[in-house]
């Protein structure tokens, strides 16, 4: 009985695991689609999270990562995050908008990066 539980338990927590990274992973694969031009230089973890590869308890956002949160419509089950609305924005306060660091290549969460 002790075993079935701890399978169980153990299955719940792969399950609610994976299902973060795979959103992360879909929200990644959305910015590339999304920013193709940028994909070599952007499409990583380090454009959204302070690390370049976050551990799912350790995955602060940067400045640029916080704004594209902030996009979540609440009502939307799959959280889709729209990059569209921050593009104008200067989320690292670098004095270069979202929009333009990313067609440069450069990352909108890093004020050093401009």
């Amino acid at each position: 009985m002790r075993k079935g539980i701890a399978l169980a338990v153990i299955a719940i927590f792969l399950v609610v695991g994976s299902s973060a990274v795979l959103a992360t992973m879909e929200n990644q694969k959305a910015f590339n689609e999304k920013y193709p031009d940028a994909k070599a230089k952007l499409g990583k973890c380090s454009t959204c999270h302070v690390k370049p590869l976050p551990k799912k308890d350790d995955h602060e956002s940067n400045a640029y990562g916080k704004d594209l949160k902030s996009t979540i419509d609440p009502k939307d089950a799959a959280k889709k995050l729209d990059c569209a609305k921050i593009e104008g924005k200067d989320s690292d306060g670098d004095g270069v908008k979202n929009g333009d660091e990313i067609k440069a290549g450069t990352n909108p969460g890093d004020k050093a990066s401009k």
